[in-house]
């Protein structure tokens, strides 16, 4: 039986209504990302910097990054964020 959450009016929801909302917020954002920035692979941390320190024009840019990648380029102050899995790949 699965657990019945309660939201701020009151109802109650079950929890596969609330993971169904959760898959699609996931799927939403990580389709924004992928339609509105650009992807620039494992070169991710490099390019990140680039732009942060203005030596590349300003865009929105996602790929990939190792932990210690991107835990570096938090320490210098790059505004980094994981982004969500593709949940289509995940069954």
């Amino acid at each position: 039986m699965a657990p019945a959450l309660g939201n701020a009016a009151g109802e109650r929801k079950s929890a596969p209504d609330e993971m169904r909302k959760m898959r699609q917020f996931v799927t939403g954002l990580r389709k924004y990302v992928e339609q509105n920035a650009d992807y620039v692979g494992p070169k991710f941390p490099e390019e990140a910097r680039k732009i942060h320190y203005g030596e590349t024009e300003q865009r929105h840019i996602y790929g990939e990054a190792t932990l210690k990648e991107a835990r570096e380029l938090v320490e210098e102050g790059v505004d980094v964020a994981p982004l969500p899995p593709d949940v289509s790949d995940a069954n």
